[in-house]
């Protein structure tokens, strides 16, 4: 807890000299609707998911890499055993020791080292980087992939890149049983037909090191297709003039196992032309026909019983790996669809899980969950924005999530709001799931929306605001109470605003006049800021800036531009920055801006005392838990916090949401470096305290004392005026618990002080 210093004038620093340092934390509790409690809750969902075993603690147990093509997240998942049963724990810190990447990102051995290596796709090549990890994750800067065409061979463009086609997912496999990595992927979206990139190492005599690859066969396994329907045996001209145009582009995918005990690979082959039983089964006949080359003789397409087909996802990333343990590999079938201007993606009981009572080299799957890992966590399945509000009054803080649901079931129209009360205390969070359509919103059929609380007409209890998509913002009134709230929609226009889209709205005294002003994110990646021009009770919003603090949280990507000499490259903002900005509160007076943005980070600003100055960027307000060296998250894609004292140390702590329907947690941890950004401020007195009802503040001021009482979260729950000594009462049925009194002259403006409540 931080020292208050009270009756003392004080020289406090900005927000380089007392910064809020967030580490990563799994420490709130989560239930379910049933109470129980949801051992993963905080890893942030997953949407399209990818798993590669990897054993990362190196206690030879193999944990689970996942690789989410959702912002292109890298999770991990160690297995620990409890007394005798191993289930998964979400670890983050060994997240960051990997590239960037996009597509796909997997792990395999390719030098037979012991050392599953990176394959991955980025920009635009299929690129290996060799693991040369000793005890935390390094990996060897990476190379892109070719193969020598034999099939279409071009002696003066004889290698061509590993293809690779846009939501396609290739198999890294050893097809042909020479103990190296071969490559298989779809030569391209429109048909069918397989590429066999074979890693020709072995063949050339060349350490595995040395990896190579020769493209031998464009029509692997005579497999292509005619109309939406795969066939075998099919003539594989290199023109194909025998299958009908798709109206669209279509997602293929591939997994090899032997199914039936013979010594050579079958084939789950995934599409997205299939929507009641997406995979095929092709059985390979090179065993039972003594082929030197493989050949599918027959095609399956209800391998899955009637009762499952229905619940595998389109084109699903399909993975054949031990995940309970038993020495025996399970099979995981999980979306890998993005395309929600084709199909409706299945976002939410995404992850299916078959466990294998059988053998590796002759299975036997049974379905056994849809929700692997998923089931475990706060996962909504789409876009998620928290805010806490304490909506029962009791003095800790409840949570409430905003979001667009499962696109199989709301196609991204009908956002609604999920309420989970803190059924614990203000110091030990324990957030149990009440409502999955508090407020029955999903009849609204809202877009987008972000929640904002605040006492807006100044009768004590908290009223809501709902950012929309269109920029417009919708208007709560609580027509009940502070304990039992009712909430009424006053207005879909609230006080006239529009921002340009994707308005994400947040209260925040920024003059520090005891009135709540707003401030709203929106799809330029900005911060609007207007300010309440009236009072506490009756407030008039009036804009003041499209950029508070010149901030822009847009990405930088790279683009082409053509200039006198030719082609140059050059960094630009990326048009959605899709901004949500919050406040965080310090005990001694000094605030900041935590923004969430599209790039799929947390970007913190020192607020200046001049709103009319640019906000200096915090860079360093995170350490790596192994390297501790100062770095920025990458929680995945579009994030949106919320910020409040959960765990009653006095210190603000975050909700991260996200794209992938899941929320991610930090917890406030203080730091304190030597920057001379310095800002006077007194201190001032509050009697009693602890207090059950009435108090007096003294401060060495003989003017109008202005006051505001806000909550750990930030939100305003009282204000007045008063003089130095006369006794306050609150007027508010304040619950036991923590609470900031913030306290202003027209000339001076005080640190802010703590008021306990005991009753």
């Amino acid at each position: 807890m931080k020292k208050l210093y009270l009756l003392s004038i004080i020289v406090l620093f900005g927000l380089n000299l007392r910064a809020q340092l967030f580490e990563i934390s799994t420490a709130p509790i989560f239930r379910d609707e049933n109470a129980s409690v949801l051992s993963l809750a905080l890893a942030g969902g997953l949407n399209q998911p990818q798993f590669s075993p990897y054993d990362f603690n190196q206690d030879g147990k193999m944990d689970l890499f996942v690789f989410d093509r959702t912002g292109n997240k890298v999770l991990v998942f160690i297995a620990v055993t409890v007394k005798g049963v191993t289930n998964y724990r979400y670890d983050p810190s060994y997240e960051d020791f990997f590239p960037e990447g996009e597509q796909f990102m997997q792990l395999h051995d390719f030098d037979a080292d012991g050392k599953p290596d990176l394959w991955m796709y980025l920009v635009d090549s299929v690129m290996l980087y060799r693991n040369v990890s000793n005890t935390v994750p390094q990996f060897e800067a990476g190379k892109g992939l070719f193969a020598l065409d034999t099939v279409q061979y071009i002696a003066w463009n004889p290698n061509k890149k590993l293809s690779q086609v846009t939501g396609c997912l290739p198999a890294i496999y050893d097809v042909d049983g020479d103990s190296d990595m071969d490559f298989i992927t779809n030569l391209n979206i429109f048909g069918s037909k397989i590429i066999f990139n074979c890693n020709n190492s072995i063949e050339l005599g060349n350490p595995l090191s040395e990896i190579g690859f020769t493209i031998v066969d464009k029509c692997y396994g005579g497999v292509d297709e005619f109309g939406a329907d795969l066939i075998i045996n099919a003539p594989c001209s290199d023109i194909e003039v025998y299958y009908k145009q798709k109206k669209h582009a279509a997602a293929k995918t591939l997994m090899f196992f032997d199914n039936d005990g013979d010594g050579d690979n079958d084939l789950f082959f995934g599409s997205s032309e299939r929507s009641t039983n997406p995979v095929y089964f092709l059985e390979n006949g090179k065993s039972d026909l003594n082929y030197y080359k493989d050949t599918f003789i027959s095609i399956d397409t209800s391998f899955f019983s009637v009762a499952d087909e229905g619940k595998i996802p389109v084109a699903p990333a399909m993975f054949y790996i031990d995940v309970n343990f038993d020495g025996i590999k399970d099979l995981i079938l999980a979306n890998n669809d993005q395309d929600k201007f084709s199909y409706s993606v299945r976002e939410k009981d995404n992850v299916l899980l078959f466990l294998n009572s059988g053998t590796d080299n002759k299975p036997t799957f049974n379905l056994d969950r849809m929700d692997f890992l998923t089931g475990d966590m706060i996962d909504l399945g789409g876009r998620v924005a928290p805010v806490f509000a304490d909506l029962d009054n009791d003095g800790d803080e409840d949570l409430i999530l905003a979001t667009s649901g499962n696109h199989l079931i709301t196609g991204d129209t009908t956002d609604f709001l999920v309420y989970y009360q803190n059924v614990g205390t203000s110091t030990s969070p324990d957030f149990k799931e009440i409502s999955t359509d508090y407020l029955s919103l999903k009849a609204m059929e809202y877009r987008g929306i972000v929640p904002a609380f605040g006492d807006l007409d100044g009768d004590a209890d908290l009223d809501l605001l709902l950012g929309k998509q269109d920029g417009t913002i919708a208007h709560y009134e609580n027509t009940g109470s502070s304990t039992n709230p009712t909430f009424t929609l006053k207005t879909e226009n609230f006080s006239s605003i529009k921002v340009e889209g994707n308005a994400a709205p947040a209260f925040a005294d920024m003059n520090i006049d005891g009135k709540l002003d707003l401030l709203i994110g929106n799809i330029n990646g900005t911060v609007v800021y207007y300010q309440n021009n009236g009072t506490s009770t009756a407030p008039s919003f009036g804009w003041v800036t499209d950029s508070l603090g010149g901030i822009v949280v847009n990405e930088l990507i790279s683009q082409k531009f053509l200039g006198d000499t030719g082609f140059y490259d050059s960094l630009i903002y990326y048009y959605y920055g899709n901004s949500a900005p919050q406040i965080i509160n310090y005990e001694n007076g000094v605030r900041c801006l935590a923004v969430g943005c599209d790039e799929g980070n947390i970007k913190i600003y020192d607020v200046q005392s001049d709103l009319t100055q640019d906000f200096k960027a915090v860079t360093d307000y995170m350490k790596h838990p192994y390297t501790n060296e100062a770095y920025t998250k990458d929680w995945g894609k579009n994030t949106y916090p919320a910020i409040a004292d959960v765990n009653g140390d006095g210190i603000s702590d975050m909700i991260i949401g996200n794209s992938r329907g899941g929320i991610h947690f930090v917890q406030g941890k203080e730091k304190r470096t030597n920057n001379i950004a310095k800002l006077e401020q007194v201190s001032f007195r509050i009697v009693p305290n602890p207090t059950n009802d009435k108090f007096a503040v003294y401060a060495p001021s003989q003017e109008p004392l202005c006051y505001a009482i806000s909550n750990l979260s930030g939100q305003m729950l009282a204000s007045g005026s008063t003089l130095s000594g006369a006794a306050i009462n609150h007027g508010i049925a304040l619950q036991n618990g923590i609470y900031f009194v913030s306290l202003k002259t027209t000339s001076q403006q005080f640190a802010t002080q703590k008021l306990i409540i005991t009753k």
